[in-house]
């Protein structure tokens, strides 16, 4: 598919559908249950999956981002799903109540033995490790995906994709008395494309299209989407549109601006205004898919009570701009966040735990709120953050922590944080200003403006530093853009680090 058509979901859905189709429901059965794909239920799943995605309509900066936006929702919504029929009918009627109908009678497709033990040893052994483990291997060894890739769709680091990778054929090996890991990821590998190869999913296509053309308004499941539904129930009640859903460059506060919350934790209203609509510069924390460690994009956000429960919605529910972070949370509720004094309190449901399975994750994603949340106050280093559990200190994992959460300091952060521009912003030709952070003590970032479709450097130069906040140094740049439209990249790099924002000239 040609790039140009990526972000028209009329063009984009029905060429998804004709491409992906049959590797996504073969590769959702196999997720679903590697010993025992279930052909009725991967075809539901997918199907859903699509129509959500048309429906919520996303950005996407390529074809490629397409593709990977519906592997991470069909692995996502795989696990959980169970393999008789009243949990394939149960899904039927989640769906209609979603206003997706149309379902069709349950089928098993041919790679579906009666018995789960006539599957190969390997399959039912990868069967019974536990989902964070096997999804690693289905989705590399089927998909045939690379290390980002996998990593994408799991919503993990390249770091956690290969120690659960790691982990996974070390269990195997063990429970099929196997020594050699490489022998048996090459055999895992060919059973695997054996029972998807044998999966026949039947023609979706006229059902997809209209489903996704004619339904009703969604109802969602995820917490991103929840948010996005009630802010924008509030920001039309209040005269605004779609139009802050998707923050611009040129919409961007100052980044050296605080915007803090007064002591009594409310943000402080313009004069003459009796509410506030939006919050504007939030800083929101993520995680960088290649390292781990935080970086930041500073977002212009729909009002949530006020700018500290604002940014911590945010970092549970608003997913990244920028393909390379992401984050530990995939929803969840904040019940409540407060300022008392040197210590700000977060109420969080505990849905808003469920996708952690280690003590080291969740670690990293409190980070991500300590840092959002202490940004939102006053950006003060010294402020504690307890973090409870529906009203308990018990988190899960951890435990009751010995003592409030603070910043975690220079080990947790990444190197360079580029504030503006955002990823997929617009911006017109002239001067652009290019700016943000980079870690006190390495040399100031050189830049490069890159044309995507004359695929060449068309000008190039360093970056100005300036004031020092330990532990970041401040820089700054205005970069020429040509006048002629099209996309383009802004790479700056420290060292081996890059990173790359792309932007597109109207």
């Amino acid at each position: 598919m040609s790039d140009e058509r990526f972000d028209d979901r009329q063009f984009w859905l029905p060429a998804l559908y004709q491409e992906q189709w049959v590797p996504m429901v073969r590769l959702a059965a196999l997720l679903i249950s590697p010993a025992r794909p279930d052909l009725a239920g991967a075809e539901l799943l997918v199907r859903d999956e699509l129509v959500v995605m048309y429906r919520d309509d996303p950005t996407f900066h390529s074809w490629d981002h397409v593709v990977s936006t519906l592997r991470a929702n069909v692995t996502t919504a795989a696990r959980g799903v169970h393999l008789d029929d009243t949990a394939i009918r149960d899904r039927s009627q989640q769906g209609k109540a979603a206003g997706i109908s149309g379902d069709r009678a349950p089928r098993h497709g041919t790679a579906r033995p009666d018995d789960p033990g006539g599957a190969p040893e390997l399959l039912r052994a990868l069967a019974g490790l536990p989902h964070r483990l096997r999804d690693v291997l289905v989705i590399k060894l089927y998909a045939g995906t690379r290390l980002a890739e996998t990593a994408d769709a799991l919503g993990a680091t390249r770091k956690v994709v290969r120690r659960r990778r790691d982990r996974a054929l070390a269990e195997l090996c063990r429970i099929c008395d196997r020594s050699d890991g490489d022998e048996l990821e090459e055999a895992l590998e060919e059973q695997l494309k054996q029972a998807g190869d044998r999966l026949q999913p039947g023609d979706f296509r006229a059902e997809v299209l209209d489903l996704a053309r004619s339904a009703r308004q969604r109802r969602s499941h995820w917490g991103q989407r929840l948010f996005v539904v009630l802010v924008l129930v509030a920001a039309l009640a209040a005269g605004y549109g779609l139009s802050w859903l998707w923050t611009m460059p040129d919409d961007q506060a100052d980044p050296s601006s605080s915007g803090a919350v007064t002591a009594g934790g409310q943000a402080p209203e313009p004069s003459g205004s009796t509410a506030i609509s939006t919050q504007d510069g939030v800083e929101v924390f993520y995680l960088g898919r290649s390292d781990g460690l935080l970086y930041r994009e500073i977002r212009n956000l729909p009002n949530v009570g006020d700018r500290l429960n604002t940014a911590v919605t945010a970092v549970l529910s608003v997913a990244p701009l920028d393909p390379e972070y992401t984050s530990s949370w995939s929803g969840g509720q904040v019940n409540a966040a407060s300022l008392d004094g040197d210590r700000i309190t977060l109420d969080l449901s505990q849905s808003a735990f469920a996708g952690f399975h280690s003590q080291h994750q969740e670690e990293t994603a409190i980070q991500q709120l300590v840092y959002a949340a202490t940004a939102a106050v006053d950006n003060g280093e010294n402020r504690w953050v307890r973090i409870l559990v529906d009203g308990s200190p018990n988190l899960p994992l951890i435990g009751k922590p010995q003592s409030d959460f603070k910043r975690g300091g220079a080990s947790v952060l990444g190197p360079m944080w580029v504030d503006s521009p955002l990823a997929g912003a617009t911006a017109s030709g002239g001067l652009l200003t290019i700016s943000g952070l980079v870690r006190s003590g390495l040399s100031p970032p050189s830049w490069q403006l890159y044309s995507v479709s004359q695929r060449k450097v068309v000008d190039k130069g360093t970056v100005a530093t300036g004031s020092q906040h330990s532990p970041w140094t401040a820089w700054q740049q205005e970069v020429p853009v040509p006048e002629t439209a099209g996309e383009y990249q802004v790479i700056l790099t420290i060292g081996r680090q890059k990173a790359i924002k792309t932007i597109t000239v109207k």
